[in-house]
């Protein structure tokens, strides 16, 4: 996978700053111990997710929080067995089926940790984050605003930093590239997916984008 470089990250050493919250360190470590190309890929999705929120205008509490939220949306993943989760071949409908159940696990993870305001946020986004704004997405099949605009930001900043990388299965693309297929369409995706300010937010946080994370 690209890492890109993530400006004032370590990527397994210094989860964010979430003050008396133990189980944000336990699941950044875990998360980076048993899947590093996962953890990965949730710091970018964290960090597209941040700049896209303070572009909104949130609070910069409020950005860490969605930070740090992204940076779980796919915890549930670790349920999912590997050689299924990785297959370098095109998945069996069972298959997807299955990898599609991760943002369950996700919600399901989060809260057996416990019940506390930040858990239900960051639980929040795990559960939502392939809901998409035209009602496509799953598991719930909601739409527009009945998803919360924290899920919807981080479904934009999924989808952004899975097209920038480089997987087995495909080569990364530019940042360039990435919001033309966002913003305008292409066989894989309609802009209708998408909150349209959030997809705004990330057309004029381009360069910031392209500072944070290296080509």
């Amino acid at each position: 996978m690209r890492t890109g470089r993530v400006v004032g990250v370590d990527n397994r050493h210094e989860p964010p700053a979430a003050p008396d919250e133990g189980w944000v360190a336990r699941l950044w470590h875990e998360q980076a111990d048993r899947d590093p190309a996962l953890h990965t890929h949730s710091i970018h999705v964290g960090t597209v997710a941040s700049l896209l929120a303070r572009e909104i205008g949130f609070s910069e509490e409020d950005v860490l929080k969605v930070q740090l939220a992204s940076l779980f949306h796919d915890i549930g993943k670790l349920d999912i067995p590997r050689e299924i989760l990785y297959a370098p071949r095109r998945l069996t409908p069972e298959e997807r089926r299955l990898v599609e159940l991760h943002s369950i696990y996700g919600s399901r993870r989060l809260r057996q940790i416990g019940e506390t305001p930040m858990l239900a946020f960051v639980e929040d986004v795990a559960l939502h984050h392939h809901e998409r704004f035209d009602g496509t997405g799953y598991p719930e099949k909601l739409a527009g605003a009945q998803i919360s605009l924290p899920a919807r930001i981080a479904t934009v900043g999924d989808v952004y930093a899975a097209l920038w990388e480089r997987r087995s299965y495909k080569a990364a693309m530019s940042h360039d590239a990435v919001l033309a297929s966002m913003t305008e369409g292409d066989e894989r995706m309609s802009p209708a997916m998408f909150d349209p300010q959030v997809l705004d937010a990330l057309k004029t946080s381009m360069p910031k984008l392209k500072q944070a994370m290296a080509e």
